[in-house]
């Protein structure tokens, strides 16, 4: 009699067991999803909507290239010098957990540091690297690290 009055209980705990692990663990990105956010990334920039770029990075954003920055340190740099094409090639994706994934790819861009009647035009050709992760709030994804490295002619 006793266990009659505990199979609902038992059976009730264990539905609800199984639908927090469910909602616990996230499902993994599609590759798909992760090439859209930096295709996305590289289109804001160029386009120079600055709040909107600095909310598709993590406050604790690093990259390296010549030199270790901070979000803030290449906020100003895009404000001086603008991205004025780019061209993603060989574009891969690793999924690394459900939480986060690695874009390498191969990357040609234009930036002009100069002004308009004197454009000052610094063209790079780099391998890339930018690590995604999904936030535990919200579950939006960000960039957390960026680097790039001068590919060989």
């Amino acid at each position: 009699m006793v266990a009659m009055r505990l199979l609902p209980v038992i059976l009730a705990f264990l539905f609800a067991s199984s639908a927090f692990a469910q909602t616990a663990t996230p499902q993994p990105p599609a590759p798909v999803d992760i090439v859209k956010l930096e295709q996305n990334l590289w289109t804001t920039m160029a386009e120079g909507d600055f709040a909107t770029v600095r909310s598709l990075f993590t406050k604790d954003f690093i990259q390296v290239d010549e030199h270790i920055q901070a979000l803030d340190t290449l906020l100003i740099t895009l404000r001086h010098c603008k991205l004025e094409s780019y061209e993603l090639q060989d574009l891969q994706v690793r999924i690394l957990t459900p939480d986060s994934a690695l874009t390498a790819y191969h990357v040609l861009n234009t930036f002009n540091c100069g002004t308009e009647h004197n454009p000052s035009l610094k063209i790079n050709d780099n391998n890339s690297v930018t690590v995604w992760v999904r936030q535990p709030k919200g579950g939006k994804w960000l960039a957390q690290v960026h680097t790039e490295t001068p590919a060989k002619p």
